[in-house]
């Protein structure tokens, strides 16, 4: 399967930029792999699911709506296929 990879920024007010980056590859030795700034975590396709579904029902239930910031970046065009892969960690071998 060909590594694709999407990306959003989020606010992080706890960084110098105020912002943090949000990225999931698709594909490669982990099918989804789910990066947030440093933190990073390596799921099979029934897991990515499960956790989209779990954290969708959590943030609705109790934070509401979508935010503005997140919508305008859901609604946008999807992210461009990165043709050169990433560097990997030692623990992604």
């Amino acid at each position: 399967m060909e590594q694709r990879y999407f990306s959003v920024l989020a606010p992080a007010p706890w960084n110098k930029s105020g912002k943090t980056r949000v990225t999931v590859r698709t594909g490669g030795s982990y099918a989804v792999y789910v990066c947030v700034g440093n933190a990073r975590l390596g799921l099979n396709a029934d897991e990515a699911w499960a956790l989209w579904a779990a954290m969708s029902t959590a943030l609705a239930t109790t934070f509401g709506p979508i935010p503005d910031w997140a919508a305008q970046q859901a609604d946008g065009k999807p992210a461009p296929t990165i043709s050169t892969p990433a560097p990997t960690s030692d623990k992604e071998r």
